[in-house]
């Protein structure tokens, strides 16, 4: 079976906020589609393997964001080659809110959902969704098959550049955090003003520290990697344990392509 063929299909790619305890979480999904126009509802397939997937199921509400074609190829690997169990990322690209749930700042299109029913497939499950708000960007959606034929590099390489070059609604690039070592409190600003006090604790700015400081060091643990499109492999389940029928989430290629790193 040539799985290239699937590629043809008119898809787009689409990234879900989510709720994820006291912050957000989120990944990206290609399999996206309108079943009723009234009341309007989407299917959307989304990998059981995925920490966005058990907060669909707990909150029942997400947004999405319909990647259009000046999307900054860094978001795509963002979303889609890391998990939200152990990244932020919402913390590097610029987004608003919608709903009290965060959207990608230049977006195709938004839309905020509500989750009615759930069928599990065999490595993802369905959701489906009333739209209970929608608003239409000024970009054109990026296509699916433009990610595959041209898109794919490009990604990879600003992933693991770490950084996203656009910057926010309001034009401005995004904060740094610094945080109190005293309450924990976070200011954002590119400088920590010498005569700054602490609202929380009182203390002054010697307190307080950058916040990518104080990320401690982990030990590092070995990664299952897709040589295909290069997504990381973060589930719960150890990867040896997973079915054989096991595909790539961003891919569709079998386990088989994925190396150990």
């Amino acid at each position: 079976m040539d799985t290239k063929a699937f590629f043809k299909l008119t898809y787009g790619l689409y990234v879900i906020g989510v709720k994820n305890g006291d912050k957000f979480g989120g990944c990206i999904v290609d399999a996206v589609m309108q079943a009723t126009v009234q009341p309007p509802v989407l299917i959307i397939a989304c990998n059981q393997c995925t920490k966005t997937n058990e907060c669909l199921q707990e909150t029942k509400e997400l947004t999405l964001s319909v990647v259009s074609e000046t999307t900054d190829p860094f978001i795509i690997g963002n979303f889609g080659f890391q998990s939200c169990r152990s990244a932020d990322k919402w913390e590097k690209v610029p987004h608003h809110f919608m709903k009290g749930l965060p959207v990608l700042d230049g977006a195709a299109a938004y839309l905020h959902c509500r989750v009615t029913e759930t069928k599990q497939l065999s490595t993802h499950t369905l959701f489906f969704c009333e739209v209970t708000e929608a608003i239409d960007g000024e970009s054109k959606a990026l296509s699916y098959t433009e990610y595959q034929e041209t898109w794919k590099p490009k990604v990879m390489e600003a992933f693991q550049s770490g950084q996203c070059t656009l910057t926010n609604e309001k034009g401005e690039k995004k904060m740094t955090k610094w945080v109190c070592k005293v309450c924990g409190y976070v200011y954002e600003g590119e400088e920590l003003p010498e005569d700054y006090v602490c609202p929380v604790c009182g203390v002054g700015p010697e307190e307080f520290e950058k916040a990518e400081e104080k990320a401690e060091t982990k030990p590092a643990e070995a990664k299952y990697v897709c040589s295909v499109c290069g997504y990381v492999y973060d589930g719960d389940v150890p990867f040896e344990d997973l079915p054989e029928d096991y595909v790539c989430p961003i891919c569709q290629q079998p386990k088989s392509v994925f190396v150990k790193e």
